[in-house]
């Protein structure tokens, strides 16, 4: 309710004190109408076909502006995006409240494991070695940080934890992207050629296949989705079909955006055993041999 009012506020005052109806959407006319009942500083008259809201008394109406957005005019536009939220708001997550920054961990999975950034070599195994991971900012898609290497991008921290899962021959970095491939990592990813080759594994579920999908729209063949050995045997075994149902969305979301003719054999025919036998299977079945 404050957000609305304080925005229908703004609306009358940015006006000049003075406003036609149809410039509030309807939540805002709502507090509005309850405003000018209980504070009697604004009217609202008849006008033509439509109405306007007028200011009648300056003085409590900013009173009560200054309670709903504490600074107007004195935020410095240099400062983070929850501070200027608080000075205007009351509320860090009054309104846009994305942090300027956004981490993903990154870690090596053998020795050899380097990146690049602006000709400087990043020995990525060494710093796993020491720190566990490496934090880096996607929300810097213009960075030019490479590697030659292949990078993995897993859903779940435990395969970030324990890389031993990776096959000898794809050795290389792991990102751990948490649940959903957010638009700032698609970004990061599409900016550059990070990696000569991007291998994608999520749990087989409708938040999987809706990421894959994505990431497949962004882009196309430089992305692989990667199926782990024996998972047939693994689904029917380790299969869960609740996980399944509660992600039906995703999949329909999933399907509209694949491309039946453009997808790797493989990857059909996971959809298709994923479909039939009505279950998702969670990457950490990986580590069950």
């Amino acid at each position: 309710m404050n957000r609305s009012l304080r925005e229908a506020l703004i609306k009358l005052e940015d006006s000049g004190g003075e406003c036609v109806g149809s410039r509030f959407t309807p939540s805002q006319k709502r507090v509005l109408d309850d405003f000018l009942r209980t504070t009697a500083c604004v009217t609202r008259v008849r006008q033509g076909n439509g109405t306007v809201y007028r200011v009648t008394n300056p003085t409590v109406f900013r009173q009560n502006l200054r309670e709903l957005r504490p600074d107007a005019e004195s935020v410095d536009e240099n400062l983070p995006v929850r501070a200027k939220n608080l000075a205007l708001t009351r509320s860090t997550k009054g309104r846009k409240n994305t942090h300027e920054a956004s981490y993903r961990l990154l870690k090596a999975t053998a020795p050899g494991v380097t990146w690049s950034c602006d000709s400087k070599s990043l020995n990525l195994w060494a710093l796993s070695s020491l720190a566990g991971a490496l934090a880096i900012d996607i929300s810097q898609a213009d960075t030019s940080l490479t590697s030659g290497n292949p990078l993995w991008l897993v859903e779940n921290q435990a395969l970030l934890d324990d890389t031993s899962w990776v096959p000898e021959d794809l050795n290389g970095s792991v990102l751990f992207y948490q649940g959903q491939i957010s638009n700032r990592l698609i970004t990061w990813l599409v900016a550059r050629s990070r990696s000569p080759r991007i291998l994608f594994f999520p749990d087989y579920d409708g938040v999987g296949l809706q990421n894959y999908a994505r990431l497949r729209q962004a882009m196309g063949e430089n992305v692989e989705l990667w199926l782990m050995p024996d998972w047939k045997r693994k689904l029917e075994r380790y299969g869960d079909s609740d996980v399944w149902r509660k992600n039906l969305k995703y999949v329909a979301s999933a399907e509209q955006r694949l491309d039946p003719d453009k997808e790797p054999e493989e990857v059909l025919e996971l959809l298709k055993a994923l479909k039939l036998s009505g279950k998702a299977l969670e990457q950490e079945a990986v580590f069950l041999v």
